[in-house]
């Protein structure tokens, strides 16, 4: 199976084993709702039969099974863990196609366009139970091998992480009709989202059983390597990588409003007149393709792309303090690092 964007320090064995282990994971129900859950996933077309040509990145799975191997644990403990956060991530992408009425994502009709946002709802809430479920699986193991302490913690860091991104959604929505939304409002979006990533590192670690404390470091380089990444995007969104165009994602979350660090930061330093031309443009009901050009116009002028820029540099310098005091050896720091840079600049 060939797999694109493996992460630095993963293997390609490593990376088909875990594709492996996902697919044979959701493949073992029946219902066509795990059918929709493949399509999502990467595997099937719409009627279900195999389309290969679509597999996806899996970031957050190698990224958990990089810090476990670090950590000093094995590829196959750190599987269910690697499962789990993968499908919690396709949660969060589910709902938010449904969110955002993004009709494409990985130039393919979403779910939710393909069949329904009813469905779409009830495949994303079947995702997320099935990412608890793969955390369970290891009760499956002889009583002698079971670590009920390590599923107990890795359960109330999922459900933890699955509670912030619901509350930073529900936060990004709210603030959407909202003419003005703070620099610091935006980075607790921002750091709500990035408990997507600080889980994936904490499980890693669990994974490993590493010390609580070893755990609480990790937690906090991915915490503030999902923050950068969650700010990232928008400035990708709003500025494209090499002239290329939006895609359908970076589309629907500009024309709905969703408010950046790049239109906080011009709200709160530019001038009256620039602020008054945001507003105005706030105020329609949906932004239009001229609208987002002229929004990016007055960011030129304020000079809030260099501000982005610096406030994500910062965040991967903590991410990468708090990478060195979990105590790994260099090599190890050099992987997770280069494979962090990845993870903040990909869409």
């Amino acid at each position: 199976m060939s797999l694109p964007g493996i992460l630095p320090g993963i293997s390609a064995g490593e990376a088909d084993q875990f594709e492996t282990a996902l697919k044979q994971f959701v493949d073992s129900r029946d219902l066509p709702l795990y059918k929709m859950m493949s399509y999502h996933l990467g595997w099937v077309d719409k009627n279900g039969e195999p389309e290969t040509a679509t597999l996806q990145d899996r970031k957050h799975g190698q990224l958990l099974m990089l810090v476990a191997a670090s950590a000093g644990g094995h590829s196959a403990d750190a599987l269910p863990y690697a499962i789990s956060v993968e499908l919690l991530y396709n949660f969060f992408l589910i709902h938010e196609d449904v969110q955002n009425a993004n009709t494409e994502r990985n130039k393919r009709p979403t779910v939710w366009w393909s069949w329904g946002p009813a469905q779409a709802i009830n495949a994303g809430d079947g995702i997320h139970a099935m990412s608890r479920v793969s955390i369970f699986e290891q009760l499956n193991q002889k009583i002698e091998e079971i670590n009920f302490s390590n599923i107990a913690s890795a359960l109330e860091t999922l459900d933890n992480a699955t509670l912030n991104i619901c509350e930073g959604a529900y936060l990004d929505i709210s603030y959407q009709e909202r003419a003005t939304v703070s620099v610091e409002e935006i980075i607790g979006v921002a750091r709500k989202h990035g408990s997507l990533l600080g889980v994936t590192a904490e499980l890693g670690a669990i994974a490993a059983g590493a010390s609580a404390q070893v755990a609480s470091d990790l937690y906090r380089f991915g915490h503030a390597l999902g923050t950068a990444k969650h700010l990232n995007m928008d400035v990708r969104a709003l500025w494209p990588i090499d002239g290329n165009d939006r895609t359908e994602v970076q589309r629907g979350r500009l024309q709905s409003k969703k408010k950046s660090l790049a239109t906080s930061h011009a709200i709160e330093n530019g001038t009256p007149n620039s602020r008054r031309r945001l507003g105005e443009i706030f105020m329609k009901r949906v932004l239009d393709p001229a609208d987002i050009e002229a929004v990016t116009a007055i960011l030129e002028e304020t000079e809030s792309k260099k501000f982005c820029e610096e406030r994500i540099g910062e965040l991967f310098q903590e991410a990468t303090q708090a990478l060195d005091v979990a105590g790994f050896s260099q090599s190890d720091n050099d992987s997770l690092l280069k494979s962090a840079k990845i993870i903040v600049e990909s869409d």
